[in-house]
């Protein structure tokens, strides 16, 4: 099957929402850009994708909308948004067959939150943090709110994702399996929902259960998923029994930062993630006030406060040269010790209402 007309929807649809923001219509921006009408509605359906484009020209794209007005951080996006329609493109022109390991960007990058979010956002719905508030033009009728898949494009995705998970090279590439069978996590599809409940369960089993660091990674994406699912009672387990290990505790504050983007050198496998992380002397800032956001979250809650309890001990100087850090942290340790949590939850919570006390001495 050759690519679907929809591979460039996630760049087009980000260029759409930073033609808004700027106040331009179609016509006002081909005149400022010095290119057809029919370009820039290429762009932005994703019928002519950016994806397509040479680095220069991208490189002058983002330059030109950054002077014409659009937000710096709405335009760093778009490299995340050509990178996630590569990525969709790929496995919708493989549909049901994996792809060889030379050519699949899961093999190639431990991936971040903000490449994840982009290649999940047809499907969630769920704008990106950058792209959130920008302000948006006029619009006649109904206008969509997110990038938008055909259910064909959609279903060959997952089937991608499907054959890949059960391939040779995932066997081989723990970080290939680990990174697929996360995406494969937002199809709705029965035979999905049931190959991840069976692998997420193998995944916790062996990660709980090994001093191999990485395979304590899978497991904590394998628990993540469950949880996400309605199903925390293996992320308390695996909390409980592989977290309070040091070096897995360790691990676990290094995948957090390096999803955030706190540590930004990029690694091929979670191993050299782990292995290297200390060596750029990231600070915990970035990690502590994500946590903070999310001490409430739903499904995750668990997660977080113990990962900012670990973070705050590793790392005490956080609390004590952050005014509004501390400030923050208090407050927000507060609202969550109003909420019920298990014993363990709850002993972690009033730690860090002791940390952030001493601190302020």
């Amino acid at each position: 099957m050759s690519p679907s007309s929809e591979v460039g929807v996630v760049s087009g649809f980000v260029l759409k929402l930073i033609r808004g923001s700027i106040g331009f219509t179609q016509a006002d921006m081909a005149e400022r850009l010095g290119v057809d009408i029919s370009t820039i509605q290429g762009w932005e359906t994703g019928k002519r994708p950016l994806t397509a484009q040479r680095a220069a020209d991208l490189l002058r794209l983002k330059t030109r909308l950054v002077m014409l007005g659009g937000s710096p951080a709405a335009v760093g996006t778009l490299q995340d948004a050509i990178e996630a329609d590569g990525i969709l493109s790929l496995a919708i022109a493989a549909g049901g067959q994996p792809v060889s390991v030379d050519m699949n960007p899961l093999a190639a990058a431990v991936h971040r939150r903000s490449l994840v979010h982009m290649i999940t956002w047809p499907f969630r719905g769920i704008s990106p943090p950058p792209l959130r508030d920008l302000p948006s033009a006029p619009a006649r009728g109904p206008v969509a709110k997110h990038p938008n898949l055909s259910n064909g494009d959609q279903a060959r995705f997952f089937d991608h994702l499907l054959a890949t998970v059960d391939s040779r090279q995932a066997s081989r590439l723990p970080v290939l399996r680990r990174q697929a069978s996360y995406l494969l996590g937002f199809d709705q599809r029965k035979e999905s929902a049931e190959w991840l409940s069976a692998e997420h369960r193998r995944a916790f089993v062996a990660g709980t259960a090994s001093a191999d660091l990485p395979a304590g990674i899978a497991a904590r994406s394998a628990t993540v998923a469950l949880a996400r699912r309605g199903d925390i009672d293996p992320l308390r387990y695996f909390i409980k029994h592989t977290l309070s290990r040091e070096d897995h505790a360790a691990a676990n504050l290094a995948y957090w930062a390096y999803w955030l983007g706190e540590i930004t050198e990029s690694y091929a496998d979670d191993s050299y993630l782990i292995a290297e992380a200390d060596e750029h002397g990231w600070s915990g800032g970035r990690l502590a006030a994500h946590l903070l956001r999310h001490l409430d979250d739903d499904f995750h809650s668990h997660l977080n406060i113990h990962s900012l309890w670990v973070l705050i001990l590793a790392k005490p100087d956080l609390l004590r040269r952050d005014h509004k850090l501390r400030l923050k942290t208090g407050n927000r340790v507060e609202q969550a010790l109003d909420t019920g949590f298990d014993r363990e939850t709850r002993d972690e919570l009033i730690n860090l209402r002791c940390a952030v006390q001493l601190a302020g001495r």
